[in-house]
């Protein structure tokens, strides 16, 4: 599974490139403490951050197994002007949140044995008068065969 991770975050990575890359500053996979590291500012802003959650396996026969693997995308923006107008000016929370859309939404991103990734949720998790974040939760699924 680490080569599938590995292709994974290739292509999540690049199919993000290809549709906000020009929109961000920072656009990277993370596995950190996202909280900490924006109180250090560890990102030029924009940014777009992208986490491999998890991976959930279920047999479905002897030696082959349904995988579902969860990305997230963590939009981090800063506008001195207001929570507000980080979430709706160009750039914003919002526009980047449609490209995530545009990038991954339905897409199986190249790979063979990837299904089309679908979207779960889109959250706020930090307004304030600084900073916007949000999060994308997508899912997708694969099958894994070991006969």
């Amino acid at each position: 599974m680490i080569a599938g991770w590995l292709a994974l975050e290739d292509a999540a990575l690049a199919a993000l490139e290809a549709e906000i890359g020009s929109q961000v500053q920072t656009l990277e996979t993370y596995q950190g403490d996202w909280r900490a590291d924006l109180e250090q500012r560890a990102w030029r802003l924009p940014a777009v951050l992208m986490t491999c959650r998890r991976v959930r396996g279920e047999a479905v026969g002897w030696g082959s197994y349904d995988l579902t693997l969860e990305l997230r995308a963590l939009v981090v923006v800063r506008q001195l002007r207001g929570e507000a107008q980080g979430r709706r000016e160009p750039g914003g929370v919002y526009e980047l949140l449609e490209g995530i859309r545009r990038a991954w939404w339905h897409r199986d991103l190249g790979l063979d044995l990837l299904l089309p990734l679908v979207l779960v949720e889109e959250e706020g998790l930090l307004a304030g008068p600084e900073f916007t974040v949000y999060g994308a939760l997508y899912r997708t699924g694969m099958i894994q065969d070991f006969s």
